[in-house]
């Protein structure tokens, strides 16, 4: 009995010899389904289908809330541009003087989040004031100023719990004088 390799060196697009589909056998014809296994089939695909409705509905309402809250824009502010950018820089003024009546024992998420805090009720307008400033060049660059003083504060309040509270309480902790630790 003689055995022949098959082709190693077949071309990109050629079939090689060995490799010959069969004919496709035909499927068993289907048991008819009895009352019972009927309603219970309709009922397992309802269920896959309400179920399927509910999570796809939801998914697709947070995904608009989403969009909406990150790329969507708010109605003009009723400050306008020039006082409401003046209340957001006084809140952002507001937010420094409070973190610093405060600063000293607190890690950062907690100076953060106080920071934070004082920035509102001005700063959850922010849209509506940009809304506002929209195609007036001197109110956008004033609202792009206050938006990187306010972000500006908040590094420094970030570098200020991580790394001066640290030490100030170091220094806290020791009783001895500047003067003695010259001798």
């Amino acid at each position: 009995m003689e055995y022949a390799a098959p082709e190693v060196n077949v071309g990109f697009d050629g079939g090689s010899s060995f490799r010959h589909k069969a004919p496709e056998m035909p499927a068993p014809p289907r048991q008819p389904l009895s009352p019972a296994a009927r309603r219970r089939l309709t009922g397992q695909r309802a269920g896959v289908a309400i179920f399927s409705c509910v999570f796809a509905g939801a998914t697709l309402w947070w995904t608009f809330q989403i969009l909406s809250a990150v790329w969507g824009s708010a109605p003009p502010s009723a400050a306008g541009c020039a006082d409401g950018t003046a209340k957001l820089q006084q809140a952002v003024e507001r937010a420094r003087d409070t973190y610093a009546r405060g600063a000293g024992d607190e890690d950062e998420r907690t100076a953060l989040s106080r920071y934070r805090g004082a920035l509102e009720p001005e700063w959850s307008q922010e849209k509506g004031i940009a809304a506002a400033c929209r195609g007036k060049v001197p109110g956008e660059k004033h609202l792009r100023d206050v938006i990187a003083l306010r972000y500006a504060e908040e590094h420094a309040v970030r570098y200020e719990s991580l790394g001066l509270a640290p030490i100030r309480r170091r220094l806290q902790g020791t009783n001895e004088s500047p003067n003695d630790l010259n001798r």
